[in-house]
Order: C-alpha cells, then sequence, then structure tokens
C-alpha cells in the first residue's frame, strides 16, 4: 500500500531561497538607510555651520567684535558664538574642536576704495572624531564637502583645512588662506588675521 504525502509545508530549498531572498532585501535597505543617515548628519553639519555664521554675522553687525580693517579678518570660535536654538555637539555625537571651528569675518573692500566695507563670512568645522570640512566661504559649503573621520589630511575637496594660531595681532597679522567651495576647493585670496575672539 502506498501513502499519500502530506505537502502541507514548504521544502527545505523552497525556505532557504526565501531566508536568501529576505537577507538579500534586507541588506540593501540597511545600505540605504545608513546612506541616508549619514547624508542627514552632513546636512546637520552643514545647518549648525551656517548657523554658527549667522550668529557671527548678527554680534558684528551690532558691533560686538572689534572694526575690520580693509584687506584684514578676524576669527571667532565656535565656542564663544551664542545658538539661539541647536546642540554644542557635531551630528556625529563628537564636540566641535575649539582651535579648529570657527568663522573668519572678512573685509573684501580694496584698499583706498570709496565704497562702503564689504565683508564675507568663512567657516571652518571639525569635531573630536575628525569630521567636517576645511575653511570655506559659507555660501558655499554643500554635503560633498563634509568629510568624515579625518579632515586634516583630506584632500582638496574640503578646502583648506587650518588650526587657529596661539596669538595673533594688528602688529603681527597671521596670513589665513580662504577658499570656495566646490570640488576644486578654489582659492579664493587671503587676508590678515589681526585677532582671534573667544
Amino acid at each position: 500500500m502506498k501513502r499519500k504525502m502530506n505537502r502541507r509545508g514548504f521544502t527545505l530549498i523552497e525556505l532557504l531561497a526565501v531566508i536568501i531572498i529576505l537577507a538579500i532585501l534586507m541588506t540593501l535597505a540597511i545600505t540605504a538607510m545608513s546612506s541616508y543617515i549619514t547624508n542627514a548628519r552632513k546636512d546637520t553639519f552643514i545647518t549648525t555651520a551656517q548657523s554658527y555664521a549667522a550668529s557671527a554675522r548678527l554680534s558684528f553687525v551690532n558691533g560686538d567684535y572689534p572694526e575690520i580693517g580693509r584687506g584684514q579678518c578676524i576669527a571667532v570660535r565656535t565656542s564663544s558664538i551664542p545658538l539661539e536654538s541647536g546642540s554644542e555637539d557635531s551630528p556625529f555625537g563628537r564636540a566641535y574642536e575649539d582651535n579648529d571651528s570657527y568663522v573668519v569675518i572678512r573685509n573684501v573692500t580694496a584698499a583706498g576704495s570709496s565704497e562702503d566695507d564689504k565683508y564675507e563670512y568663512y567657516v571652518q568645522m571639525v569635531d573630536e572624531q575628525g569630521n567636517g570640512f576645511g575653511l570655506m566661504r559659507e555660501a558655499d559649503v554643500e554635503r560633498n564637502n563634509v568629510i568624515l573621520r579625518d579632515v586634516t589630511t583630506a584632500p582638496k575637496p574640503s578646502g583648506s583645512y587650518q588650526t587657529l594660531p596661539a596669538s595673533v595681532s594688528e602688529a603681527s597679522p597671521e596670513t589665513l588662506n580662504l577658499y570656495k567651495g566646490g570640488v576644486a576647493g578654489t582659492a579664493d585670496g587671503t587676508c590678515s588675521l589681526i585677532q582671534i575672539i573667544g
């Protein structure tokens, strides 16, 4: 007598095929989600840098910082810039490096010009883990400029990474190289750093 086989379940091969398909789908989902989270952190990094620059701009306009001569600039450490909202830690959960995170206010008016003084703002942000971007014009900072883990040795796309000197004065200024954003990290001139605030 032959017995009929009960076919209510799945075979081992069918189960393995389903598990493999699910594993592939999970890998794709995790990779996409990880990329999304990293991009969101980079965007938050940029937004925070722009908030620091906007706050420094407001303080400068209100007369909280000294006058800047033509061709000169001052640097303001982010630790001394008050923010209305936001965290003092980077979106990667690390504190910002004090000598590596600052806003530069530059007087771009040509010497001897009869025009009113015009100012540009540059920003550099680096956290304790090395996430960040080098010194570049505030308006040009984009997601692709944020380098993860090691901005100090990164190639030029991040702009020019520069640690603030220990001290400067009008009598002995330090030259800062300034950059525009973009893939090439285009030079945008220099300025004489005459004061560090903070």
